[in-house]
């Protein structure tokens, strides 16, 4: 009995004993690296980056920026992820010789709090349309460009940052580095590396709120910098939902189920086939399809088809080619790619040629290779073997073996032949084949 009140009042005052509900060393800063394409990858990206940081109850996720631009949608959920995010998310334009163009500076002016390393840029957010004529980027309608403005610079203006200098980004185009971007009210912070950015950023005020809070200042000293790895999964995903990538995979599974149809029997075209339109649509299900883009990919198919069934001497593919190429082009949905980067169209132009070069010379070594064959004398029977080569097994005096086809034969020769040396097929009696030697040129 006496064991047991002296073990409740050890307990008793165990719990008098103040506990600390946070030091110094419980300090957390999560750090996520997101490059390349603003796409379907990117926004979750962000959204499980935001996730964990909260779940471990950090003080701050900075996000290390890098990209050209990207899909607009994304761009949307990524901004309304950071908007509606439990705590301050610092981007970071990071490492020197990075850039955040287009749909990337609309994310760098939503975050709490906004830097550049050195020897960065960002800006040059005019939105861009494909035009369908030519495949080619061309600036977007003033009523695109004036909605992009307003957007932006509502963006600016809620947390901080100044609006007018935004709305220049889209209307002229501009782009700025560090130190301008600093000076123009853009960012809060120019830092050589991570350190550095924390350092500098402890005690700063954040721009916007946070769970309905303004005004919280950044407490990041001495914190412990938890680096975020992306998986396979993540990676794919990035990929998947480029519609670049997207658009070419649902083509080339197409052309899959194509050439299944026309070497029946022979299952790896189909079979390809089917998964990449698998996940060619998985991932045009983040962009949004345009109906003319797949009905012209359709028309191409149809045309590939009847070419093969009825050569025509190149008209059909030719026409194939031409539906093909405006077909990739315009498959992604207009509405989704205002600000895709200049580059993006000029190599989503290029891919589309270079697919379609490749179908067109198919089909050319096809109808060329047909041609051939209907020219080419049919050979019936024994006449087949006359003129194939092959090497004496034995010597030949006037009779031995012969390798021909992979195959022994029992032969004769006119004039003796030694073992080794190569022999010419000059006619076949029943299992008995007619040679001689080899004459050299």
């Amino acid at each position: 009995m006496k064991r047991i009140l002296a073990l409740l009042l050890i307990i008793f005052l165990l719990g008098l004993i103040p506990i600390s509900q946070g030091s110094d060393g419980d300090k957390k800063v999560y750090v996520a690296e997101i490059d390349g394409l603003i796409a379907e990858g990117a926004a979750n990206r962000f959204a499980r980056a935001i996730d964990r940081a909260e779940k471990e109850d950090a003080r701050a996720l900075v996000v290390m920026l890098d990209t050209a631009g990207g899909l607009s949608t994304a761009m949307k959920a990524i901004i309304r992820d950071i908007e509606n995010a439990p705590l301050p998310v610092i981007v970071y334009i990071a490492p020197p010789g990075s850039y955040a163009f287009s749909a990337g500076t609309f994310i760098l002016l939503s975050a709490h709090l906004a830097a550049m390393a050195p020897a960065t840029s960002m800006g040059a957010c005019q939105p861009r349309v494909v035009n369908p004529a030519t495949g080619t980027a061309e600036k977007a309608s003033d009523k695109e460009i004036n909605a992009y403005a307003s957007y932006i610079a509502s963006l600016a203006e809620s947390h901080g940052r100044n609006a007018a200098a935004a709305r220049l980004l889209v209307i002229d185009n501009l782009a700025w580095g560090p130190e301008e971007a600093l000076a123009g009210g853009m960012v809060e912070l120019v830092a050589g590396n991570l350190t550095e950015l924390l350092a500098l950023a402890h005690g700063m005020p954040i721009r916007g709120s946070v769970a309905g809070r303004e005004n919280l200042t950044l407490d990041l000293e001495g914190a412990r910098v938890v680096h975020i790895k992306w998986g396979v999964r993540d990676v794919v995903i990035n990929h998947l939902t480029d519609p670049q990538i997207a658009s070419l995979l649902l083509t080339i599974g197409l052309l899959g189920l194509l050439f299944g149809f026309l070497t029946p029997g022979f299952h790896l075209p189909e079979t390809v086939g089917a998964i990449c339109i698998i996940l060619g649509l998985y991932g045009l299900s983040f962009i949004g399809v345009n109906a003319a883009g797949v009905i012209l990919v359709a028309m191409a198919l149809v045309l590939f088809i009847v070419e093969a069934s009825t050569p025509t001497f190149g008209f059909w593919t030719t026409a194939g080619v031409i539906a093909l190429v405006f077909g990739i082009v315009l498959i992604p949905a207009s509405d989704a790619i205002y600000e895709m980067p200049t580059d993006w169209f000029t190599s989503f132009r290029i891919a589309s040629l270079v697919v379609a070069l490749a179908i067109g010379a198919f089909f050319a070594y096809a109808l060329a290779a047909s041609l051939k064959a209907k020219r080419a004398q049919p050979k019936l029977g024994d006449e087949e073997f006359v003129g194939l080569g092959g090497v004496a097994m034995t010597d030949l005096a006037p009779r031995g073996q012969v390798k021909v086809r992979g195959k022994i034969w029992e032969a004769e020769a006119e004039e003796p032949v030694s073992s080794g040396e190569e022999v010419v097929v000059t006619g076949k009696h029943r299992m008995l084949l007619q040679v001689e030697k080899k004459r050299k040129t």
